[in-house]
């Protein structure tokens, strides 16, 4: 990396309103402190980057994704700006470049931080977040003629195999006060897996997705072994953490829910309610997306916990039901 850009990504890495100088910055990297703020600033580009990371007219249309994002009340993170530009790119795209971009297009683009409120005015935003949310649900419902039996719900939820989480135990007092045994044994696993659902309105589901943790993404056979595959059709997939990640959740996308819900639709339009998680609000999910009629709908920031149908109904039993059945399987063994 040039020093240039490690004095860019030094400036960029401070906490938001920290001071800092050029000058100090300029001088530890051994670079010129006008030129260090020129490009900081957007106002110069490198001479290798005469061939610009995006041509004008991919800039154009990343600046169209923000603006729809935005109407959706889904504004995006520098993060997600960051992951749109690189798909656009055909390469990954440096933090700096996302300042370089909002920089040089102020007319378009302003960025500000999501604060903290006091109680009576979150509860007035809350509201207010609220009715928004709902207006645009039935504006494009009715805008798009999308059927009740067309609107599908969408989440994921991550377990740790082996790992039944916190409960309260009944102890022997007299072992528990020596230190004999303070704590429930565990299978000592540390692995992670995700369990991805879809639903619709009208109560039916989709094949659930599975990821497991995999550092070379690849698949092993003894993941489904317990699965009748002859009763229960499901996707299965990996990742080095076991979370989604922007491939497994284009894959999901073509090969679970275009696939399983095509017929449902015919020629109508889909409404696919889901979190604003990064892994979904890629380019080539978004374009496939408008493709293949399929409306995306984010839940407003720090509301999936009311919003969110899967979260509550579903993902929550759920997930006692494990921890029940875990604890139950470690007191047998």
């Amino acid at each position: 990396m040039d020093p240039i850009q490690k004095a860019i990504e030094e400036i960029e890495s401070r906490a938001s309103g920290a001071p800092f100088s050029y000058s100090e910055v300029a001088k530890r990297h051994g670079v010129g402190r006008r030129t260090l703020a020129r490009r900081h600033q957007g106002q110069n580009q490198p001479h290798t980057l005469a061939h610009r990371i995006l041509h004008p007219h991919q800039e154009t249309e990343l600046l169209k994704h923000i603006t729809t994002l935005t109407e959706r009340r889904t504004p995006p993170t520098r993060a997600i700006i960051r992951s749109l530009a690189s798909s656009l790119a055909g390469r990954e795209v440096s933090e700096s470049w996302v300042t370089r971009f909002i920089n040089r297009n102020p007319t378009h683009l302003i960025s500000r931080w999501q604060t903290g409120m006091d109680r009576n005015r979150h509860k007035a935003d809350s509201g207010a977040k609220y009715s928004l949310y709902f207006e645009l649900l039935h504006s494009k419902m009715k805008e798009y003629n999308v059927e009740p039996s067309h609107i599908f719900n969408m989440d994921e939820k991550g377990f740790m195999i082996g790992v039944t989480g916190r409960s309260k135990r009944v102890f022997d007092k007299r072992i528990y006060d020596r230190k004999g045994v303070t704590a429930a044994v565990q299978d000592g696993s540390r692995e992670w897996v995700t369990v991805l659902a879809c639903i619709c309105s009208d109560g039916t589901a989709l094949s659930p997705a599975l990821i497991f943790q995999s550092a070379a993404g690849a698949l092993q056979s003894s993941w489904t072994d317990a699965i009748n595959k002859e009763k229960h059709q499901f996707f299965i997939g990996s990742s080095p953490s076991g979370w989604t990640n922007n491939d497994i959740g284009l894959a999901w996308l073509k090969e679970v829910f275009e696939r399983e819900t095509r017929w449902k639709a015919r020629s109508g339009y889909r409404l696919l309610l889901l979190d604003g998680h990064g892994s979904y609000v890629t380019m080539d999910f978004i374009n496939y997306c408008n493709d293949h009629k399929i409306l995306l709908l984010a839940f407003p920031p720090y509301a999936t916990h009311t919003l969110q149908p899967l979260d509550v109904g579903m993902f929550k039993p759920l997930s006692t039901a494990y921890l029940t059945e875990l604890s139950s399987h470690l007191y047998r063994s």
